[in-house]
C-alpha cells in the first residue's frame, strides 16, 4: 500500500503562544514528509537530480479541524493520488492517539527541467504499487478570484539565504510563513485553514511587495516582484 507514515510529537517552536499549531510549521512539516516518501518510492530529489528533473509545488491547501495536543505523539500519513498527465497529487492528514483526524491536507505537484525551468511530463515516473484509496478535497482547484485594483499594501518581504532550498528558489514553507506574520493572531482568532497557488520561482534578494484583500469572508494575500505575480493565498478563519 503506497501510503506513508510515522509518529512523532512536534516541536515547541511549532506551536504559538496559545499553544496552537502554527500552519506554517505543517507545511514545513509534510513537505519534508513527503520527500521522504518519494525517496522511498524512488522519485525522490535524487533520483530526478540524475534525469536533471525537480519537483516543483504548484498548489497546497491545509486545514485544521481540531486540536492538534502540544507534546503528545500525533501520526503524520501521507498518500498520493494517481498521477495525472502532468500533475502529481498528494494528500496529508494528522491523527492523534484517539483516532481523531485534527488536519488534513493536499498538494499538486509538477517535474521541470532544471535548466530550461519548463514542465516535464515525465512519463517515466510512476508508483509501483497499490494506492491507497481514500481521497481528500475532491473539488480543489487553483484559487480563483479577481483581484481588486483597491487591494492593501502590506509589506514587503527580501528573499534572504536562510529561505532558499536546494532547487535555488525560496523554499515552499516560507511562503506561509510570511503570510502568517502578517496577520493579527488573538486568542479568539487563528488561521484554521489556508491554501497557496505558487505562480513564479522567487530568487535571492528577489523583493516581494505583498498586498491583502478580503472576500466572502476569507482573507487574500498576493505577492509580486517587479509587478509579476509569484503567490497568491487564501487564509481562512
Amino acid at each position: 500500500m503506497l501510503k506513508y507514515e510515522i509518529k512523532e510529537k512536534l516541536r515547541t517552536s511549532d506551536y504559538d503562544m496559545y499553544d496552537r499549531v502554527k500552519i506554517h510549521s505543517l507545511f514545513d512539516i509534510f513537505q519534508d514528509v513527503a520527500g521522504d516518501h518519494a525517496a522511498m518510492l524512488n522519485i525522490g530529489y535524487e533520483n530526478l537530480k540524475k534525469k536533471n528533473l525537480i519537483w516543483v509545488l504548484r498548489s497546497q491547501y491545509m486545514r485544521i479541524k481540531g486540536n492538534i495536543p502540544y507534546n503528545e505523539e500525533i501520526t503524520l500519513r501521507t498518500w498520493p493520488k494517481v498521477r495525472g498527465r502532468a500533475d502529481f497529487i498528494r494528500y496529508y492528514e494528522i491523527e492523534t492517539t484517539c483516532g481523531d483526524i485534527v488536519c488534513e491536507g493536499i498538494s499538486k505537484w509538477v517535474v521541470i527541467n532544471y535548466e530550461t525551468r519548463k514542465i516535464d511530463r515525465a512519463s517515466d515516473i510512476n508508483y509501483n504499487g497499490e494506492l491507497y484509496s481514500k481521497t481528500l478535497f475532491d473539488d480543489y482547484d487553483r484559487i480563483r478570484t479577481n483581484i481588486p485594483h483597491t487591494k492593501e499594501f502590506i509589506e514587503s518581504y527580501r528573499v534572504r539565504n536562510d529561505d532558499l532550498d536546494h532547487n535555488g528558489h525560496m523554499n515552499n514553507a516560507i511562503y506561509p510563513k510570511i503570510i502568517y506574520n502578517m496577520v493579527k493572531l488573538s486568542k479568539n482568532f487563528r488561521i484554521r485553514g489556508m491554501q497557496i497557488d505558487y505562480l513564479h520561482e522567487a530568487l535571492l534578494d528577489d523583493k516581494i511587495d505583498v498586498y491583502y484583500f478580503n472576500e466572502n469572508e476569507n482573507k487574500y494575500f498576493v505577492g509580486y516582484v517587479n509587478l509579476e505575480e509569484v503567490f497568491i493565498a487564501r487564509v481562512e478563519e
